[in-house]
Order: structure tokens, then C-alpha cells, then sequence
């Protein structure tokens, strides 16, 4: 049986103001499809058993596996969607953290506690996760929660979280530990949600990309990517990105 000390700990913690929008990372190989039905499609999620769109809040924390080398296969260059803040009112589920990694998370937790125990309260927004662990979005975005806080023994559940994003358990984790992650069950069709579509800058040369990032209002951000090229390594290029699009906007 699951917990509701979290979710009750967060529903309680005001919202900070502002705002990140979400991201939906995936691998040049999908811009066929995107430009075809204009929408993200659920698919089968493993962890949860049913079909989940996965997207973060701000930070574009997706990242899939490469056990390979360099490639010169532009299909495998990642590109990322940065959609509304609205999109958030149609979550079906919202965890503090990439609930793909609970498995590694799992041997920092007392072993009683379960990926149940941390989603959060049906519509509560990720501002609200940010407003009881960090002090700014910036600092969210930077991984500097709150400090020094204790817990009283009676919320070992928040206490868990909290030793997880500030880095006080033995155990090494990415940052996808303290990326907050939105699910939806159900087709979201694009238009009027996105902002802007990141990728390298070949795809901005094909003319039914540019056709589509001007139907959506989005803007177009490419990043540099060299003839020869490892996949996993572009997942700082979209980050830095995302980062200039928030300075830009100036949400961050």
C-alpha cells in the first residue's frame, strides 16, 4: 500500500510563480511521423504497463540508451519539442523524478517504499514540486534545492527524496533523479502547443520541417552536428539549447 505523505507534502506547498514549459525528447528518425499527424502518440511504457506519452518539466532529462560508437545515421541525432505549460492540465501522472531510473533509485530508498509512494496529488503543477524543494525555477534548473533542512522521522518519504536531489546518499545518479516528470495517457495533437523544435541543423533544410515549425508558431533551433557523430553525447546540445530558449524568454 502506497503513501499519500509526499503527495500531501507537495499538494501543501505553494506554487512558485513562472514557468519552463515541458520537453519531449526523441530521435530525428520520428520527424517523418511528427510531420505526418501533427501529434505524440502513447506507447507502451514497460515500468507502469500501459501507454504513457513521457515528457519533463524545463530540462530535457529523456535520454536513450546508445551502447554504440560514432555514427554518420542522422536518424539517431536527437531533437527535442519544448511544448506549452498548459500542456500540464491533461498529465495523467506526475513523479519528482525519471520514474525509469526508480530501479537505481530503489537501493538509496528504505527498501518499504514503492514508485507509487511519490507521484503527486491528480493536478497538482511540477511548479509545485519546485516550490517545496527549491527556492527559484533557476535553482531547480541548476539542482540546488533548499539547504540545510531536516525531516521529522514521520516523513521519511519527503526526507528520502530530498538526501536523493541533494546528493546525500552514497549511491550516483544522474540528473534525471531531480528532473520532474509529466505522463499522458491519452494522443496530443501539436498544434498550438509547441514553442519551439530543437534538432540539428540539417533537418531545418527540409522544406515539410520548416513547413511545420511555421504552422505551430515554433521556433527553430539547430545545433551544429559534425558528419560523424555520437548519439549519446547530443543530449548536451539539447540542453544547452533549452537553456538559451529559457534565458531568451526570460524564464530563467
Amino acid at each position: 500500500m502506497t503513501s499519500d505523505q509526499f503527495r500531501t507534502f507537495v499538494h501543501s506547498a505553494p506554487p512558485l510563480a513562472g514557468q519552463l514549459g515541458l520537453t519531449h525528447v526523441t530521435d530525428c528518425a520520428r520527424l517523418a511521423s511528427l510531420v505526418q499527424s501533427e501529434k505524440l502518440e502513447p506507447r507502451m511504457c514497460d515500468v507502469f504497463g500501459e501507454k504513457l506519452i513521457y515528457l519533463f518539466y524545463g530540462r530535457p532529462a529523456y535520454r536513450r540508451a546508445w551502447d554504440g560508437e560514432a555514427t554518420s545515421n542522422l536518424d539517431y541525432a536527437r531533437i527535442c519539442l519544448i511544448l506549452r505549460d498548459e500542456v500540464v492540465s491533461q498529465a495523467h501522472r506526475v513523479l519528482p523524478f525519471d520514474s525509469g531510473g526508480f530501479a537505481r533509485y530503489a537501493s538509496a530508498f528504505h527498501d518499504s517504499l514503492e514508485l507509487g509512494d511519490f507521484e503527486v496529488e491528480k493536478g497538482d503543477h511540477p511548479l509545485q514540486i519546485i516550490g517545496a524543494f527549491y527556492e527559484s525555477l533557476e535553482r531547480y534548473w541548476t539542482m540546488e534545492p533548499i539547504q540545510p533542512r531536516s525531516f521529522p522521522v514521520t516523513q521519511n518519504v519527503v526526507r528520502s527524496y530530498y538526501q536523493l536531489i541533494t546528493g546525500g546518499l552514497a549511491e550516483k545518479f544522474d540528473d534525471r533523479c531531480a528532473a520532474i516528470e509529466v505522463q499522458l495517457a491519452d494522443t496530443l495533437p501539436l498544434a498550438d502547443q509547441v514553442l519551439a523544435l530543437i534538432g540539428p541543423n540539417q533537418i531545418f533544410d527540409d522544406p515539410k520541417v520548416k513547413a511545420l515549425v511555421a504552422a505551430w508558431g515554433a521556433e527553430p533551433r539547430g545545433y551544429r552536428l559534425t558528419h560523424m557523430f555520437n548519439p549519446a553525447e547530443t543530449a548536451g546540445r539539447l540542453f544547452s539549447e533549452v537553456e538559451r530558449f529559457l534565458e531568451d524568454r526570460k524564464w530563467l
